[in-house]
């Protein structure tokens, strides 16, 4: 189980960071070259905050069902102590839920925007500040990429 869950969530990294750039690219050129807002940028926003969605809940079941997050849950002070529990358990899972967070309200800000050019400003500077809060929190001393136990890259 644990095998299928990392793999997953290691997976759908990348689907985060490529419909997170795609998202952040769409709301810049908008914003920026002065175009009019497209079902094409509230699609990218969607797959984008999807994407993170889908990320939380296998991120959630890793963090539950891990044998390596279990100290966490008996002894919370202690675990603090070392490195890379207080990584994943804290800074990790806090701060990607702080991400998901500022790119789901990013995403009903710039929908509800009166303007094409302020739909276009909040989702560049929320999907900005979410993929770039994103990607400084993914751990990448771990594999780039992991296949089921197979391939580790």
């Amino acid at each position: 189980m644990q095998t299928i869950l990392i793999t997953l969530h290691n997976l759908t990294r990348w689907l985060v960071l490529i419909f997170g750039a795609l998202a952040v690219a769409r709301a810049f050129a908008g914003w920026l070259g002065k175009k009019g807002w497209q079902k094409a940028d509230d699609r990218a926003g969607m797959l984008f905050t999807g994407m993170l969605d889908l990320q939380l809940l296998l991120g959630l079941a890793l963090y539950f069902t891990s044998p390596f997050m279990q100290p966490i849950f008996r002894d919370f002070g202690v675990a603090m102590a070392g490195t890379s529990l207080r990584f994943f358990g804290v800074v990790h899972a806090g701060g990607m839920l702080l991400a998901i967070l500022i790119a789901h309200a990013a995403r009903s800000l710039s929908r509800k925007a009166a303007s094409d050019p302020l739909k276009h400003q909040r989702s560049a500077i929320g999907f900005g500040l979410a993929l770039l809060i994103v990607a400084i929190l993914i751990p990448w001393m771990r594999p780039l990429l992991q296949f089921f136990g197979l391939l580790t890259v």
